[in-house]
């Protein structure tokens, strides 16, 4: 059920109520100004009023998070059409493009298709952090799972390797979120070096830590914003 309805429904309460006292009020013959009755209806008029001034907040406020929610949406499709998928034509048509590659990534030593598709491939690894960090709280899967995922992908030499010279196309708040991301998956790397395995336990420990650090960030970047 809705808040206006919530409303709505306390509303047609105290009217009720109101009524059932006005006439089981046993002093009708006194001035109505005096009635205790009269007070209690002024009251339910102001009641009314800020019921109204809620009601009408609470919907404005709704459409204004749906706005803002489209326009997130809107932006990742504008990002995927622009910048996810020339990459991957870049690596699907590498073979009939030539020199093309390599001169668009000139500090990726691009020579071949299989970099060509290692580095759309990074591309869109670094954009999906980006955009779970835009609409993450909208999202009902939870931090925590979302980044025990970005956690496996982050340990991963060759993204490590390419991040450096891929970092200039992402915002800060991405920036910090990836190396962030990094570190830790080079904390579970080192565990797994020094004891063959990690365990599921010591993964939620690294996750924990790297879920307070993010929150952290997207805490201090809205304050940036406002």
């Amino acid at each position: 059920m809705t808040f206006s309805k919530y409303l709505l429904l306390a509303m047609v309460a105290l009217s009720a109520f109101f009524v059932y006292l006005l006439c089981a009020d046993p002093a009708l013959d006194q001035p109505i100004e005096h009635s205790t009755i009269y007070r209690l209806m002024m009251l339910l008029t102001g009641g009314a009023g800020l019921f109204v001034a809620l009601t009408l907040y609470h919907q404005a406020r709704s459409q204004e998070l749906a706005t803002e929610q489209a326009l997130e949406l809107s932006t990742i499709k504008i990002i995927k059409d622009l910048w996810i998928t020339p990459n991957l034509r870049l690596a699907h048509d590498y073979e009939k493009l030539g020199s093309l590659p390599a001169e668009m990534y000139p500090d990726l030593s691009i020579t071949s298709s299989q970099d060509m598709h290692q580095v759309a491939f990074a591309i869109s690894v670094f954009q999906i952090f980006e955009d779970y960090k835009t609409i993450y709280t909208q999202d009902k899967t939870g931090v925590n799972i979302w980044l025990g995922n970005f956690l496996n992908w982050a340990q991963s030499d060759t993204l490590q390797k390419l991040w450096p010279r891929l970092r200039i196309n992402y915002q800060p708040s991405t920036i910090r979120m990836t190396e962030a991301l990094f570190a830790a998956a080079n904390e579970v790397k080192a565990l797994r070096a020094k004891q063959g395995e990690v365990s599921y336990d010591e993964y939620q420990t690294v996750i924990q830590k790297l879920a307070i650090t993010f929150q952290s960030q997207v805490v201090t970047q809205q304050g940036a914003v406002n």
